[in-house]
């Protein structure tokens, strides 16, 4: 119930500061808001694991949440996310296989310059940090033993670590179109075993989806609409403020 309100929260104050994101320079408006659904999937393992007879593989799991972005140019901006995620790592031990994963919420917050590349008008390279909250207990499954889960308590409730990676927008009429790949390099001990010489840290790709909608430009379309500009005579005098376009941003 805590993370509803706080994702209903969010996005309530993203739609406010639309309104008061822009400001003028030299008489040109200056910034934009995107927000917008995001959707995908990672491979995440551990680092390290000082067992011989262990062998780490990659864990499949997803992720989902909602992306906002608030750009200063055309080329610079800062991106974060609410996401809830699955990570975790899959094993081989003696011939048994387990799965360990950990259902969290992830926070990014990411500087991003945007740049045209082999005739694509939009691609971009990204780079910052992230922090991880657990949520819940994690889970460990034994695939030899019919499948049976069990709840692990092994897992420490907070993550941090590096987060940086590239990708390609597409601009539509009303939002654009996002494909990232991202790669996290985690700096905490993650997984905690009577072995003090092993050091679980994460290793995680990602590949996900956005489509991120113009807020800006939704608000001069819906609130501002019908509002003469200040100083104007009335609605048959005076200028009427114009919205900052995608196209006005090349």
């Amino acid at each position: 119930m805590r993370l509803h309100t706080l994702i209903v929260i969010m996005v309530a104050f993203s739609l406010n500061a639309a309104k008061a994101q822009l400001f003028t320079v030299f008489g040109h408006d200056v910034g934009f808001i995107y927000i917008g659904p995001k959707v995908g999937m990672n491979l995440s393992k551990f680092s390290q694991w000082s067992y011989s007879d262990y062998t780490v593989k990659n864990r499949l799991g997803y992720q989902f949440g909602m992306v906002g972005e608030f750009g200063f140019t055309n080329r610079f901006s800062v991106q974060t996310e609410l996401n809830f995620i699955s990570k975790g790592t899959k094993g081989e031990y003696g011939g048994t296989e387990e799965t360990k994963r950990m259902p969290a919420i992830q926070i990014p917050v990411l500087a991003k310059y945007a740049f045209s590349f082999l005739g694509l008008r939009k691609v971009y390279a990204n780079g910052g940090f992230y922090s991880t909250t657990r949520i819940g207990s994690g889970k460990l499954v034994y695939q030899g033993q019919g499948g049976f889960v069990y709840d692990d308590y092994h897992w420490t409730r907070f993550d941090w670590g590096l987060s940086f990676g590239c990708g390609a927008e597409y601009p539509t009429k009303d939002g654009i179109w996002g494909l990232d790949l991202r790669y996290d390099l985690g700096f905490v001990d993650i997984y905690h075993q009577m072995d003090e010489n092993t050091k679980s840290r994460f290793r995680s790709l990602q590949v996900s989806a956005t489509y991120k909608f113009d807020m800006v430009d939704i608000y001069f379309k819906y609130f501002r609409k019908n509002k003469p500009d200040e100083g104007s005579s009335g609605s048959t005098g005076g200028k009427w403020k114009k919205g900052l376009k995608v196209e006005n941003r090349d």
